[in-house]
């Protein structure tokens, strides 16, 4: 696979030959036309010429290359309709009664092939749906280049396919990387990693940093959320750590915060051997194992707000970030005196710390429940009610907007000056360090239009041979108007309602050379209105509790369309949101829909709940999903962020989808890029959150 035609395509961008002698011809032209189309992508109007000049030689040439990329970005290349159990789903399961689908379901458990109760696929209609295409623009000379600029100021963690992209892009073209440009710690220590691998020079600046660096060569959890054991390092390597430990700054301070995981580290390291080339990591240690390292930053802070002294104001803002993280607590504790003292150094905040800050104090007071993920991890959610003596006052809420606003204001005229901003770019989140499955913030809308009459989604998994049955449950719950439960489409449940929602069929995939097994779901939006559902809430979950990280691959993927009957089970073109399951988690939480304002919700969160079924989550997440949508809308957007910048008709296109709009400028941005007819150069969004 041509993995930077790949990385492009991601960013909605596209790579074609240089033009050739001979114009391609008018058959070549239309096949690859209709090619693209397939996968639910086109091309703008000036990557559409430079392909008209290219040659039917080198246009054959370029579609080889381009093809396998597609299949493998939409799902295309996992053969989705060769491993469901009832080929001609919706209707041949809807031809059935309960007693004769769980007769034939229960012979298949019993280890009678499929095919015997199963009828051959029949031929069915063409598609024809009116689908909108996602337009790839030409790439520039330096995209490649630009692309990476982007990943590595991203000030949150990498999802996979990220990571992958950087380490090509780092290994490949661009080489050795400046680490120091890397905006999120977490990343940092990824693409080291690998650059070391590859046998390029890394250096990180911190003890944490050569810590998380010890861990991840161990094959550890470098955010140190999770202990795990260092391995045997060579004398090379340990003679590698140790001089980065040497030069570190602040060395007894980062021992001091981690004193446990230090330990093992220098343990490991076993610094006496050397002890004359570091003295100050020797001296470190020494200090660390008698218990004379001075308080730690954090534990010098919890002392004086146990004894509410004012004096921790001045500590903490020596560390901006610090303070910004407590500044509730702050607030409540010393109210002007805490104003005062975080009003100098909000300039030293970063653009993505402000706007996290800016959504925050704009809804704090409105929220009723409070939400907690323990290091991040939602499988652990906590949820409390918001305690009315917490909340902070409109003289202060207000001075405090007030001041983020004019800094974020005045960065923003320096880096992009006026802007054409749609308010409809408030459906797009920023991506958050705990996002896991697409590039994108958790809390992202997508407009079902109003054309569309079902959704199918799939889950698809291939768990390799001799393993016996494995299952990754397709599933959806539904809740009325105030999130009270109605009930469940999954295994357990086949039908929802009356023609409400209908399950595929429990595939047995033991016999499969590879493991492999597809569920499908069809949602029907309006009937399910009709019966009472507001909202309904789509996840996966690991029936035999071997997480996504047991099986070979594990796949989801949601189309959308008008009729179920027509196309093929998958349909490319129809496909909204296609991606791999990874993780040691045992659930996915993906999206959820509110049915009445027609709006389908990216929440990519691992919540708590029963593997065996998702029928037996839909109480649980009724009194999750509340407090959980709340925190989404505390989410800054990416209206949130361009809101400060100056506004004007003619400024930078700032766009939900450039559908009905005409881009007459160089560079833009644009969530949904659907007019053929428009071509820019994207803003690259990451590079202004630093």
């Amino acid at each position: 696979m041509n993995q930077a035609q790949k990385i492009l395509i991601t960013h909605n961008q596209v790579w074609l030959p240089d033009p050739g002698p001979v114009p391609t011809g008018k058959v070549v032209l239309a096949t690859l036309m209709g090619n693209i189309a397939y996968f639910g992508y086109a091309l703008s109007q000036d990557a559409f010429t430079v392909l008209r000049q290219v040659g039917d030689a080198a246009a054959k040439d370029w579609w080889a290359q381009t093809e396998p990329v597609l299949k493998a970005l939409t799902g295309d290349d996992k053969d989705l309709d060769a491993f469901v159990v009832y080929k001609n789903f919706p209707q041949e399961v809807l031809a059935m009664d309960e007693a004769d689908y769980w007769f034939r379901q229960i012979c298949m458990y019993w280890g009678f092939p499929n095919e015997i109760f199963t009828t051959a696929p029949e031929p069915r209609p063409e598609l024809d749906d009116t689908l909108t295409r996602c337009v790839l623009q030409l790439a520039p000379d330096d995209a490649l280049s630009e692309i990476f600029a982007n990943l590595l100021a991203l000030p949150a963690h990498w999802i996979e396919r990220q990571l992958a992209d950087a380490i090509y892009l780092a290994t490949t073209l661009v080489g050795e990387p400046n680490l120091s440009a890397i905006a999120f710690k977490e990343n940092l220590i990824s693409l080291g990693l690998a650059c070391l691998e590859q046998g390029q020079t890394v250096t990180v600046e911190t003890a944490t940093d050569v810590l998380r660096l010890a861990v991840g060569m161990s094959e550890g959890d470098i955010s140190l959320r999770e202990p795990g054991k260092l391995r045997s390092f060579k004398r090379k390597e340990r003679r590698f750590l140790l001089q980065m430990l040497e030069s570190a700054p602040h060395l007894a301070e980062d021992f001091a915060r981690r004193p446990e995981q230090m330990k093992r580290l220098l343990h490991a390291l076993r610094p006496g051997d050397y002890a004359r080339r570091y003295p100050q990591v020797c001296r470190a240690y020494d200090q660390l194992y008698r218990g004379q390292l001075p308080p730690s930053f954090n534990s010098q802070v919890e002392a004086q707000f146990a004894d509410v002294d004012e004096a921790v104001l001045v500590l903490l803002k020596a560390r901006p970030g610090e303070f910004m993280r407590r500044l509730h607590a702050c607030v409540v504790l010393f109210e002007d005196g805490a104003i005062a003292a975080f009003l100098e150094i909000i300039p030293k905040l970063s653009t993505g710390q402000l706007l996290k800050l800016h959504r925050y104090l704009e809804t704090v007071n409105q929220r009723k429940y409070r939400t907690f993920a323990p290091r991040g991890n939602w499988t652990k959610l906590q949820i409390a009610n918001a305690a009315a003596d917490r909340q902070l006052s409109e003289p202060h809420l207000k001075q405090l907007l007030a001041a983020i606003a004019q800094v974020l204001s005045t960065r923003l005229k320096q880096k992009v000056g006026p802007v054409r901003l749609d308010s409809a770019t408030a459906k797009v989140k920023l991506q958050t360090s705990d996002s896991d499955l697409l590039p994108y913030g958790r809390g992202t809308v997508f407009p079902i239009p109003r054309n569309i009459k079902f959704l199918r989604t799939a889950s698809y998994w291939e768990s390799g041979p001799t393993r016996g049955n494995i299952w990754y449950d397709n599933g959806w719950n539904f809740f009325g108007e105030d999130w009270q439960p109605r009930g469940a489409c999954c295994w357990t449940d086949v039908h929802f309602g009356t023609g409400g929602a209908i399950f595929s069929g429990d595939p047995t995939n033991s016999k499969d050379l590879k493991g492999r097994a597809c569920q499908m779901i069809d949602l029907y939006p309006d009937i399910l209105l009709q019966q009472g559902v507001r909202y309904a809430v789509w996840n996966i979950l690991c029936f035999n509790r071997i997480s996504f990280n047991g099986a070979n691959e594990v796949y989801a993927a949601l189309m959308w369309g008008e009729e179920p009957e027509t196309g093929n089970l998958f349909e490319p073109s129809r496909c909204q949101l296609s991606f791999p399951l990874t993780g040691d988690n045992l659930t996915k939480y993906v999206a959820y829909i509110d049915l009445q304002r027609r709006e389908l919700i990216y929440i990519d969160a691992n919540l708590r709940g029963s593997v065996r079924s998702a029928a037996q989550n839909t109480s649980k997440l009724a009194e999750l999903m509340p407090a959980f949508v709340e925190y989404l809308n505390s989410l800054p957007s990416v209206l949130d962020l361009f809101v400060h910048a100056p506004q004007a008709s003619d400024g930078l296109p700032i766009l939900y989808s450039d559908k009905d709009e005409r881009i007459e400028g160089d560079v833009a941005w644009v969530f949904r890029p659907e007019n053929h007819e428009n071509s820019f150069e994207a803003l690259q969004l990451n590079q202004l959150l630093g």
